[in-house]
């Protein structure tokens, strides 16, 4: 039924489009989404698939330290929403807004440009600085740390990550700072959140909350979080304590624990939240104003990202990781292929 559910949710995707797009200019620099023309910038969102991917490769090696990694990789990312936390020299003139430009080098002597991370106020020292994104797919942003250092498998990219201590610009003023770049570029973005942040934006805190899907699964599990407990339960082999739909991982080989945690990223965690954004995009969709629906256009852009991801290609001939490529995968076990969704054979 969640496959079923997804391509569903793909073809809304794509049938909604052409209304969007109708009612915001569209930037015609950006790429495909296997297919799909987003209004808005969204590489960074659709990158989580590489987080899948990693968490997917350490999975396989099928060692409980290689699942440990996957844990790390799982809960910090490494890909998604990167921005490096530093320690200024000396503290901030002035108050500055989440967003302002920020302007620093690499280690070798390149410009860097992120924006701040959050609100902050004069006086600070510690502060999260974001790295700017792209709208190139395969370059989106050259600073992808977070956990990935832990595998030891060179998997991280620090080309576009700032040097360990030089300054930042802000607002005109220098500010001598330091970090360590293995340590300090972190992720803001990552599949376990989708699961821990669900009840604020799924169930308390949004105009159309409770969101139907949701709170069907909050209703059986009764667990918030319900796909990161699966999750980790699963990497961690022990048992979930759910009100419905308990599983005992002390009692699954390391295999049977692979499939499970990364059948849940996929199924649960993101699945969901692919919903969620779609969802957001209604709730943020206004009447009668064709000049403030930006915000539903990002949201309906954020959704396909997260559905499709990076690894599918504009064209969707891709070897994809998340639902796109699964419902491709598994088309043929539900007649749910071809152009009508209702065939073994095609995509």
């Amino acid at each position: 039924m969640v496959l079923v559910k997804s391509i569903a949710v793909a073809l809304m995707a794509a049938q909604a489009t052409a209304t969007l797009r109708a009612t915001t200019p569209r930037r015609l620099s950006l790429e495909d989404i296997a297919g799909y023309q987003p209004g808005s910038q969204v590489t960074d969102h659709a990158a989580i698939d590489l987080d899948q991917a990693a968490f997917e490769s350490q999975l396989a090696l099928q060692t409980e330290e290689s699942f440990d990694f996957a844990k790390e990789i799982y809960l910090q990312g490494g890909h998604s929403k990167s921005y490096a936390e530093v320690t200024l020299s000396k503290p901030l003139v002035g108050n500055i807004g989440k967003g302002t430009e920020i302007l620093g080098m690499n280690e070798k002597g390149k410009q860097v440009v992120g924006k701040a991370y959050d609100d902050y106020a004069s006086g600070s020292t510690n502060i999260k600085v974001q790295y700017k994104t792209t709208d190139v797919q395969s370059s989106y942003v050259e600073c992808r740390v977070g956990a990935l250092p832990l595998a030891g498998a060179d998997l991280e990219k620090t080309v576009g990550c700032f040097a360990a201590s030089s300054s930042l610009t802000i607002d005109g003023t220098d500010y001598p700072y330091t970090y360590n770049p293995l340590v300090d570029n972190n992720n803001g973005r990552t599949i376990a959140g989708f699961s821990t942040g669900a009840r604020g934006k799924m169930y308390d805190d949004c105009p159309g909350c409770p969101y139907v899907d949701y709170e069907n699964f909050y209703n059986y599990y009764g667990a918030f979080d319900y796909a990161n407990q699966w999750v980790l339960s699963a990497l961690d082999g022990t048992s979930t304590n759910f009100k419905n739909g308990n599983a005992d991982f002390s009692k699954y080989s390391l295999v049977g624990r692979q499939e499970a945690a990364k059948k849940g990223t996929a199924y649960m965690n993101i699945f969901m939240y692919v919903i969620r954004e779609f969802e957001d995009a209604i709730d943020d969709c206004k009447e009668n104003c064709i000049k403030c629906n930006d915000d539903p256009v990002h949201a309906w852009d954020e959704g396909v990202a997260f559905y499709t991801g990076s690894k599918a290609g504009s064209d969707g001939s891709g070897e994809g990781k998340l639902l796109h490529g699964l419902a491709d995968k598994r088309c043929s076990d539900f007649k749910t292929c071809g152009i009508r969704s209702d065939s073994k054979e095609g995509t």
